[in-house]
């Protein structure tokens, strides 16, 4: 037996738990661009001795990898759209 209203309830905070991650997922997304510009701007004459860094062209392969995830995600998100708006979530 359902109490009235719950289910409406419920639904609601699916819909605003969902439009959350979509929001924490676009956010991720937009800090890619400060990540290039770091990337741009790196430069191993100005590294101290002793230290081992990463090359540009590792840190864009690392990016881009990171990027797809990211990408493979948001495709997943919108592929179960409509169970995870329908469907109380578990944290």
């Amino acid at each position: 037996m359902q109490v009235p209203g719950v289910s409406g309830a419920r639904n609601r905070r699916a819909q605003q738990n969902y439009a959350n991650f979509v929001n924490a997922l676009n956010l991720v997304a937009e800090q890619f661009d400060e990540v290039d510009k770091l990337i741009n701007s790196f430069d191993s004459r100005e590294m101290p001795g002793g230290f081992t860094v990463s090359t540009p062209e590792e840190l864009r392969g690392f990016r881009r990898k990171a990027f797809d995830a990211l990408d493979r995600m948001r495709a997943t998100a919108r592929k179960y759209e409509g169970e995870l708006i329908s469907r109380d979530w578990r944290f």
